[in-house]
């Protein structure tokens, strides 16, 4: 939800007038009803301006039917009429996700689910029952806070204590209907994972079949004690990476790949500078045929000495010598591949000061191997082989995070998770500040300086339940965006060894501030400035304050309100608009496309949800629609219907915007931990009830004995939960034995005569089969396989097999510079930079490059040169 900051701005400058109330009005419904209409009136122009721009922007709205690689994880395009795609898009299956982007897109789309089947009977069966039942015969409260708990719990009447009874029945009901749900959905994950994870296209992957070890003991640091170590895994193990420290030699290839890039941003430049001339009429064209082989100083022609790109060096700017910038780079290319070449010699056998360091990749024969190996503990002493991870490919590899020894790692991750309670517990200030926001009516009474508020209530200013609509809203938004790359920081620096687990650790880090902050901390602050004089005299009775916050707690579902609408109906419409990405696309294509490998990336990248972020901030609403769900049951629709509407914009852009690769699968473990954070909202939802029944038991009696009905109540949640993290371990553990007895089905198609090729690389065939025929505007059946050349076959599986094999050594080990890149210009430089390049020794080219007709650059690649995407 990147766009959420901007959405929220925006709402401000677009705020409108509620309609006019004769009499006093309860502010907290106005805020309530002004979002309401000014969620509508957003939601109204994002989705006119969403159906407008669609047909016309296919790169921004639908880039996954056809950009995707392989070409058979693209979806099916929608229709260009305004309406037309609408029942295309609503017919197109949710499993169609979890063939075009994986199980991790799809359990993210089935938890949308689970809230919509959890939340929508709630809603009904809370305001038929509950809603009545707390606003018959009220002796106090107005507005919407006449439908919460504390109607019940603090009235004075005996008749409209004894409804709490029924208020307990249904909270037992509600709490099984969510339980029961997801029992259900949990049960058939499972299932889901597990046939996910052993099918054949993902069990036959090298990525399914390595697992790395960190805490690796130095007498064992070498590939023959490694393999010894894990001789007994079924299968055997094909082959052991073991990392090492190289010192200064990744710092060589990061130098080296700056230099690269920086020579073709000012080859671009020069060209583009030279066609600006040509342009303007300072400079006339050189006849210069395809066939003539051009020289360096054909630039001169077109750009004078003074007027090529330079830079200084050094690592102050604007300090240091100025230097040309494509000769100074040439230089700096050739020079570093040599010293890389000679460094990597060395490497090669200088084991003392080039050392193996504590973690090795293991690549086994099958999928039963790698989770063998996994499971089973091969070392007697804590923190030597004791941690593994599974399913890892060299792309997810956080290749700073692999020279950490055990300890070391446990140390970061103590000292960075201390930074992260830190965090949370002194981003109480700036959500202080938020809180305020939604008490302005009491800031314009009692400081000074504020009192202006009160004239933005004329009748041609903003009403005051805009303000405490929006305002709150845009700055919690704002703040949240601020959190997730600061966490994700923490997660990194603890040592995480792979970016999915640092997306992982993230969500660990994320969700316990969005509860703890932004719904806990803000709830009692906003009860305490609501109730001062309340909470000033029970300040030195504990009990009567604890009992003061928990009935301050239902009279603030108000706020969360707004935001839970805001969200889902003005958040989801501008899911849909794509407006951010929109704007940043067209900028970055605009003033970014500096050379065509930008240019490429830019047309051709699709994005990527980061899940560590998604979960949490839609978590946020599951535990405010589970906590409010009895103390203010208003909520409920609210959730329902938010639920709803992203469930419909989710589903959109991971059909037809977002690219999930299988480099970042996790098979679900992101919706594993969404579960067990899902709890937390029951546990709110019930102990604060307790709370409230047990504070006011002076009141009536009975409530002691529903307070501890209530906690009995939260105690077997607790134990179902446990539970279900029981029947997780139980479920994945038969993992290894599904494995089993695949294993000797596949064994025997594999030693069949004339046997057909493996899944994953007749897959592979089929999708290049497939994007062929895209190409030429031919339809074929996806069996029909072509012949192909039997020594290309061969070289082609050597070279893949020469990849596997150096698959997890340190890319700077076995990177090769990337192809220099250039745009072929009728001037004839883009040609010589690319012949002087390959004088120098290095490949370079400027195929699929060039300048259109208004002189600006232009590529028509599939992908670009040097690329392995």
């Amino acid at each position: 939800m990147k766009q959420a900051a901007f959405l929220f701005l925006l709402s401000v400058a677009s705020a409108v007038p509620a309609m006019a109330q004769d009499g006093p009005q309860d502010t907290s419904s106005q805020a309530v009803i002004s979002s309401i209409v000014l969620a509508l009136i957003l939601s109204a122009i994002f989705l006119t301006a969403f159906l407008i721009l669609r047909p016309r922007l296919p790169a921004v709205y639908q880039p996954k039917t056809y950009r995707a690689k392989p070409a058979w994880r693209n979806t099916e395009p929608l229709p260009s009429s305004i309406l037309g795609w609408i029942s295309p898009y609503l017919r197109n299956p949710d499993k169609e996700v979890l063939r075009i982007n994986g199980l991790d897109a799809y359990s993210f789309i089935l938890f949308m689910q689970l809230m919509i089947r959890i939340f929508v009977p709630i809603w009904l069966l809370s305001w038929v029952v509950l809603m009545p039942l707390y606003a018959a015969n009220i002796d106090h409260g107005d507005g919407l806070n006449m439908f919460n708990f504390g109607s019940v719990i603090g009235a004075k009447s005996k008749t409209q204590q004894l409804r709490s009874s029924g208020v307990l029945i249904l909270h037992y009901i509600l709490v099984a209907w969510v339980v029961y749900n997801i029992h259900v959905i949990m049960t058939k994950f499972m299932e889901l994972r597990k046939e996910f994870l052993t099918s054949p296209e993902h069990r036959n992957t090298n990525q399914a079949k390595t697992f790395l070890v960190t805490g690796v003991p130095n007498e064992m640091l070498s590939e023959t004690r490694m393999k010894e170590v894990y001789a007994d895994v079924p299968d055997g193990v094909k082959k052991v990476w073991i990392n090492r420290n190289l010192k200064e030699l990744p710092k060589m290839i990061e130098e080296r790949d700056k230099n690269v890039n920086k020579l073709e941003g000012a080859v671009s430049k020069l060209i583009k500078t030279a066609a600006k001339n040509v342009k303007k009429g300072k400079v006339e064209p050189m006849a210069l045929s395809d066939a003539q082989e051009p020289s360096l100083e054909v630039a001169e022609h077109y750009v004078p000495a003074n007027k090529r790109p330079t830079h200084r060096l050094g690592k102050i700017p604007c300090i240091g010598e100025k230097v040309d910038t494509i000769s100074h780079c040439r230089e700096e290319i050739t020079r570093l591949n040599n010293e890389i070449a000679q460094k990597r010699e060395v490497v090669l056998d200088d084991y003392v000061n080039y050392p193996p360091e504590s973690s090795a990749f293991v690549l086994c024969n099958s999928m039963l191997g790698a989770y063998t190996g996994s499971n089973g503990k091969v070392h007697p002493e804590p923190h030597k082989l004791a941690k593994r991870y599974r399913e890892v490919h060299p792309g997810d590899i956080v290749w700073t995070n692999m020279n950490r020894n055990p300890y070391e790692r446990k140390i970061r991750t103590i000292g960075f998770w201390a930074l992260t309670i830190a965090t949370i517990i002194f981003w109480v200030i700036p959500i202080a500040l938020v809180s305020l926001f939604s008490s302005v009516d009491y800031l314009q009474q009692n400081v000074p300086f504020l009192g202006w508020i009160s004239a933005l209530q004329e009748p041609s200013g903003i009403p005051i339940g805009v303000i405490k609509a929006v305002l709150p809203t845009a700055a919690l938004a704002i703040l949240n965006s601020l959190l997730p790359p600061w966490l994700r920081w923490h997660a990194k620096q603890s040592g995480v060894p792979t970016r999915t687990g640092i997306e992982l650790s993230l969500m660990d880090r994320f969700f316990p501030f969005q509860v703890i902050q932004n719904f806990i901390f803000l709830t009692i602050l906003g009860g305490i400035q609501q109730q001062e004089d309340r909470f000033q005299k029970a300040i030195e009775d504990p009990p009567q304050f604890v009992a003061t916050i928990a009935m301050a707690i239902p009279t603030q579902s108000n706020f969360f309100m707004q935001y839970v609408f805001l969200i889902g109906l003005s958040g989801a419409s501008a899911m849909f608009l794509q407006l951010v990405p929109l704007i940043v696309y067209y900028v970055k294509i605009k003033f970014l496309s500096s050379t065509p490998r930008k240019l490429w990336h830019l047309r051709n990248d699709m994005g990527v949800p980061p899940f560590g972020q998604l979960f949490p901030v839609t978590l946020l609403i599951t535990v405010l629609g589970f906590g409010y769900m009895i103390l203010a049951p208003v909520m409920n629709g609210f959730a329902s219907v938010t639920f709803f509407t992203l469930y419909l914009a989710y589903r959109y852009l991971f059909l037809y915007v977002f690219d999930c690769k299988p480099v970042n699968e996790t098979a679900g473990l992101f919706f594993k931990k969404a579960i067990n954070q899902t709890f937390v909202g029951l546990y709110v939802s019930l102990f604060v009830a307790a709370l409230m029944y047990l504070f006011n038991s002076g009141a009536n009696k009975n409530f002691i004995a529903m307070g501890v009905l209530t906690l009995v109540l939260l105690v077997l949640v607790i134990a179902y939960q446990v539970y279900l993290g029981f029947l997780w371990n139980k479920s994945m553990k038969e993992i290894p034995s599904i494995l089993s007895q695949q294993a000797p089905m596949q064994q025997a198609v594999t030693d069949a005569p004339n046997a057909p090729p493996a899944l994953p690389e007749k897959d592979a065939y089929y999708a290049n089969a497939q994007q062929g025929a895209l190409v030429q505007q031919q339809s074929a059946p996806a069996h029909v396989l072509q012949v192909e050349d039997v020594q290309a076959s061969k070289e082609k599986d050597q070279a893949e097999e020469i990849k596997v094999m150096n698959a997890f050594y340190h890319p700077s080990r076995t990177s090769t510079q990337q192809t220099m890149w250039y745009p072929n210009d009728n001037f004839g430089i883009g040609r010589s930079q690319a012949l002087a390049d390959q004088k120098a020794g290095y490949e370079s080219t400027t195929e699929h490059a060039f300048l259109n007709e208004k002189y600006k650059i232009e590529e028509d690649a599939v992908s670009p040169p040097g690329e392995d995407l």
